[in-house]
């Protein structure tokens, strides 16, 4: 084989890397941002990364022409395959192609891998030929779709993670809202169109944050996790896959006593009660500023991954609004596309104006096959308890619902509900509601979806 030949990949390929543009790395570390690569590096394990897609092209001549506008890996997260993307801000302003990509997420389907992506840009390329190559992108319209289309397929099929810390606009917000977890850091901006287009059509001059800033979408649950920079964002992407594997048991801080917590009447904050209740520092709290009256998020019972779910007293006497109904009915689909067993502790004097956004956590318990254990602090009143724990479906009905001894449906106390309407499994003391709920969890099946398995159904996007 011609030597010239091997020199030409290796100098084509080594100018993608960092050490061959220091200005760029200068200027974006200037910024408190990192690279393309140093993102990949700092989220996969080490020395796991295989990267796909470097080299696009050859000329006629026989150069070799490096793929542009970002990076696509397949590595490990703690121990985790993974298949991971970023695109590239300062190189063709972070447009996509298509092919690539779409392959890898077309893989991940396959083989059950999860996605990590970083995006950050404004859309993907558009189909032009590639001066000097008898060759054309496939990264216009019919491209384009193959990912992004890609990943609503993948959506309940493998856990995907979106990262968004800068400007992300046209399909790389669009690419970020069809996933599972979506995290951005303060400062980033998430929209369809534009500052440049914005302007064109209204005539007003705005910076993205001012259009579409991350923390607007935080109130509004357009984004699941805000944090401060890259580093926290890389932080949290691993948390949240390491639920996908059982960990250690962990005993709470604070145990005992939960009662004193709890008055008899008035508002109070629930969150004691859910850290004397999980594994130490186990909780992944999901969109926290949406909705507050209600907290979502992954964590553990006695090593095993559940999904938590708590009225908030604190706000509302933890009424469910539309914005809670929202919030409950998209976490029921995310546990149950994979196979987390729910546990909901219920402490609700109702629920907000009805209407239709009321239904929607019915239509996902009627979806519902992993098994769900519900704890009544004290109020389950109107449709709260069918919200919260199922009991409008016949096929998801808990596996455990248990009241503590102030319970009450309607306006029976638990005792009179426990003997006039068998609404308790059992009536217990507020401490040993951490015990009841790990053993029962012993005895409760795996639903986990097995690789290549029809997926249950797709994760509502919001």
């Amino acid at each position: 084989m011609d030597r010239s030949r091997i020199d030409q990949l290796e100098q084509a390929k080594g100018s993608q890397q960092d050490a061959a543009r220091p200005d760029i790395v200068k200027r974006v570390g200037s910024a408190g941002r990192l690279t393309a690569r140093e993102r990949i590096t700092r989220l996969l394990d080490a020395d796991s990364g295989v990267e796909f897609g470097a080299i696009a092209a050859a000329t006629r001549s026989g150069e070799w022409i490096p793929e542009a506008g970002g990076i696509d890996y397949i590595g490990t997260v703690n121990g985790t395959t993974v298949v991971t993307s970023s695109t590239d801000y300062t190189d063709h302003g972070g447009g996509y192609g298509a092919a690539r990509l779409g392959r890898l997420f077309g893989m991940a389907k396959e083989y059950g891998w999860s996605v990590v992506i970083f995006v950050d840009g404004g859309g993907s390329r558009a189909r032009h030929p590639r001066v000097g190559l008898n060759h054309v992108e496939i990264s216009g319209q019919r491209g384009r779709f193959t990912i992004i289309d890609g990943m609503a397929e993948l959506s309940g099929t493998v856990p995907t993670v979106a990262i968004v810390s800068g400007p992300a606009f046209a399909g790389h917000a669009s690419l970020a809202g069809f996933s599972d977890c979506l995290i951005a850091t303060r400062g980033s901006a998430i929209g369809m169109g534009g500052p440049p287009m914005v302007e064109a059509a209204l005539g007003k001059r705005l910076t993205a944050h001012e259009l579409a800033g991350a923390e607007m979408h935080e109130k509004s649950g357009g984004i699941d996790l805000l944090v401060d920079d890259e580093e926290a964002a890389i932080a949290a992407a691993k948390s949240y896959l390491s639920y996908l594997e059982p960990a250690d048991p962990l005993e709470p801080v604070t145990t005992g006593d939960l009662a004193a917590i709890v008055p008899d009447v008035g508002p109070y904050d629930i969150r004691p009660v859910i850290e004397a209740i999980i594994d130490t520092d186990s909780l992944f709290e999901l969109r926290p500023a949406f909705a507050p009256g209600l907290i979502t998020g992954l964590t553990r019972l006695g090593g095993r991954t559940v999904g938590l779910m708590a009225n908030q007293p604190a706000i509302a006497d933890g009424a469910i609004d539309e914005a809670c109904a929202t919030k409950a009915n998209r976490f029921i689909e995310l546990c149950n596309a994979y196979g987390y067993p729910i546990v909901s502790l219920i402490d609700s004097m109702g629920t907000g104006r009805p209407n239709r956004w009321h239904t929607r956590p019915f239509m996902s318990h009627q979806r519902r096959v992993v098994p769900l254990m519900a704890v009544q602090l004290r109020h389950a009143r109107g449709i709260a308890s069918a919200i919260m724990a199922g009991f409008a479906s016949g096929s998801g009905l808990p596996a455990l619902y248990a009241g503590w001894p102030g319970a009450e449906t309607g306006h029976r106390d638990s005792f009179s509900a426990l003997i006039d309407q068998n609404a308790f499994d059992d009536i217990i003391h507020p401490d040993e509601t951490r015990t009841r709920l790990v053993r029962m969890l012993r005895y409760l099946p795996d639903f986990s979806r097995p690789p290549g398995s029809p997926k249950r159904h797709p994760i509502d996007t919001w």
